[in-house]
């Protein structure tokens, strides 16, 4: 399965504790509530975000913040480099390149880099 843009369960979401509008995209600052469906199972005894889940989040948000509809078609340049685990805040930053028909996204915990990439969508 594809990520979409499609709308995700309020559920299935994180708890968002800000949004800031920049030139060229967006930061929301998000908890990742412990509760969240995304936790179970992954992994018992250490969970942690799946790197599926975060591109979903990355889909959703483009959609619903930057109103951006095109179909997604791959990712590139992904990097996990801290785990984003139950209960931890952190801040998501999208960047849309319209003219490469790509979004640029990073997810940080503070200052520290935890994962990002380069979605690339269908024009």
């Amino acid at each position: 399965m594809s990520p979409s843009a499609d709308n995700l369960p309020q559920e299935t979401l994180p708890t968002e504790l800000g949004c800031e509008v920049l030139a060229d995209g967006v930061r929301l600052q998000l908890r990742l509530d412990p509760d969240l469906p995304w936790f179970a199972g992954h992994f018992p005894g250490a969970p942690l975000l799946p790197g599926v889940t975060q591109i979903h989040w990355v889909m959703h948000y483009a959609a619903s913040l930057l109103k951006l509809a095109q179909p997604f078609h791959g990712v590139d340049q992904l990097k996990f480099q801290r785990p984003l685990r139950p209960g931890a805040e952190c801040s998501l930053r999208l960047q849309w390149q319209a003219d490469k028909d790509q979004l640029l996204f990073q997810y940080l915990l503070g200052d520290e880099p935890a994962s990002s990439g380069r979605v690339r969508l269908i024009p």
